[in-house]
This record gives structure tokens, sequence and C-alpha cells, in this order.
């Protein structure tokens, strides 16, 4: 009874968390001149990190600001409420003080394992130029692998935000781009392993569902059982293409079977007429032929009636003639 009871509490033991140490995950994050933040640095752990403080403190803000904007780069799904009141000229006019020409950074730093105690990093990171005189803000993405705040510096000797040029002259001209999309391949590459019109579009199903998942009211939703629903309606639609392709590989489908049947039909004429070489057919005298078809006709017949069914009941294979045995003969 006791061995019993051992094996149900081993079978019912939680089963221990995957460690995947290939993939990337979140190692670092920071802020540079955005909002009220001047300099400010998160630190995570296991790729978790909590934000404490009171009501107003700023902690909604910070993700917002940092996730997912620096994955998909879509300054228009800033606000975690999906009501678009979170704008990047808001976050760079609120705490200027008096700044005219405004620069700041948003950054995020990836880490993975590399084997024998390496590891390798990503720094994902925006910088965003605020005109007082225009009220526009101006992004532009960038990726590197050197480190801010090791090999990095987003500030110079004056702690005063990099310029473009300045930037550029740090991690390379060509790591820096002002296109969303661009920047979207890029991080579904990197990170992700996502390429081709394909990986685009399960990149942007993954980040519609890290827009549906990091809602406020999203904890509420789950304990009453709504969590199949929240995530059915995180899955995008397929597009054309994806349709269009699967219906191809149908029809490409259908094709191969129907080839495999005409295959077989013609290796069964090929067996029917080895039989009859090896009963001696061209010496056969003429009173033998007759008995010859018989045999050959109801092997044929045999080989249709035992093939496999198709649709409406009929034989899937229906290109041996009643009278096969006539053409070898």
């Amino acid at each position: 009874m006791t061995e019993s009871l051992t094996t149900v509490d081993e079978e019912l033991a939680p089963t221990q968390p995957k460690h995947y140490p290939h993939r990337w995950r979140m190692s670092r994050a920071g802020i540079v001149n955005v909002w009220y933040y001047y300099d400010i640095e998160f630190v995570f752990t296991g790729g978790r990190m909590i934000l404490r403080g009171t009501n107003g403190a700023g902690k909604s803000r910070a993700l917002e600001m940092l996730l997912p904007f620096l994955l998909d780069a879509d300054r228009r799904k800033m606000d975690a409420t999906g009501s678009g009141k979170v704008r990047l000229e808001d976050l760079m006019r609120h705490g200027a003080q008096g700044q005219t020409n405004r620069l700041g950074y948003l950054w995020l730093e990836l880490t993975r394992e590399a084997g024998q105690e390496r590891h390798d990093f990503l720094t994902i990171g925006a910088l965003v130029r605020f005109s007082a005189s225009t009220g526009e803000a101006k992004p532009w993405y960038f990726t590197t692998g050197k480190r801010v705040g090791i090999d990095l510096s987003l500030m110079d000797d004056r702690r005063q935000p990099l310029s473009r040029d300045q930037l550029g002259e740090l991690i390379g001209v060509d790591l820096i781009t002002d296109r969303a999309e661009i920047h979207r391949d890029r991080i579904g590459s990197l990170v992700f392993g996502l390429t081709g019109q394909t990986g685009r579009e399960r990149y942007a199903g993954l980040l519609q569902l890290l827009h549906t998942l990091r809602a406020p009211d999203m904890g509420n939703r789950i304990d009453e059982g709504n969590l199949p629903k929240i995530l059915s309606d995180a899955l995008p639609p397929l597009s054309e293409t994806t349709l269009r392709e699967a219906g191809e590989r149908l029809d490409s489908l259908k094709d191969a079977r129907d080839e495999q049947r005409r295959l077989l039909a013609a290796v069964e004429l090929i067996r029917i007429g080895a039989s009859a070489s090896e009963l001696g057919l061209e010496a056969c005298p003429v009173d033998r032929i007759a008995t010859l078809r018989r045999r050959s006709t109801r092997s044929a017949r045999f080989w249709r009636a035992s093939a496999p069914v198709g649709s409406g009941g009929r034989s899937a294979v229906t290109s041996v003639p009643a009278d096969t045995t006539l053409a070898w003969i």
C-alpha cells in the first residue's frame, strides 16, 4: 500500500521547469532622458523583474516605454490599455525642463549562454529626438553587440545623450534605422530566428499576443476562466498568402496520389504479363489460350476488388480494363 501511494505522489509531483540556455532572455534595461527619468537602469534576474512603488511612481510608464515598443517599434501601441494615450511626443515633452531639442534613449539588453561559461549579449535600443518648436518626436532604432555602461556609453563627458552621428561612430551607421519594419525584421531574425514572409507573419502574431497579455486587467480575466478565449482572440488571422500556399500544397498532394494510383495500376499490369510469360504463352497451344485468359482475367478482377476503396464506394484504381489479358495475348 505504501509503495502505491509513493508512486501516485511521484506521478502527481510538479514537472520541473525546463531551461533553454541557448535562447535569449532579458538581462538589463534602461531609460536615458525620457519622461521624468534621467538615467536609470533595471536589472533582471533569470529574465524577470519586479517593480515596486507607490501609485503614480512610474512603474507602468517605464514598462510601456520599453516593452514591447523596443521589439516592434510601434509607437501607436505603447499604451498598455490600448487607448493610445501614451505618445512619444508626450513622453519627451514631460520632464524636458527647458530642453528645446531633447535627446533620449530606451534600451534593452538580452543575453544567452554561449558555452564554457561564456555569454552572448545583444542590445536593442531606440534614440528619440524631440523638437519643442515643432512638437514632433523622431525615433531611430538600433541593435548592437556592445553593452551599455560597459563598452558603450549613451552619454558624453558632459552627461548629455549622444546624437545620432555620435552613436553611429560607436556602433556603426548600418545598425541604425528610422524604419520600423526594418527594425522588426532585425529583431525577428536575431532574437527569434524568424525570416522571410512566413517569419514576419509569425513574429506579428507573437507581438499581437504580447500586446494582449500585457493588458492591466489580464489577471482578472484569467481568474474568470477566460484564458482560452483570450489566447484565441490574440491569434492573428491567416493571410491570403498562407491560405494560397496551403491550397497549392493540397492540390499537389492530390496529384501525387493520382500518380501513385496510376503507377500501382501499371505495376499490376506488369505482374499479369509476367505471369503469362511464366505459363509459357509463346509456346502455348490454341486450346490453352482460353484457360490462360480466364486465369489472368480472374487475377485482374481480384486485384480491382481488393484495391483501396475511394470516395463514393468506388475502387481507388479504375485504370485496369476488364480485358486486361487481351493486351498481353
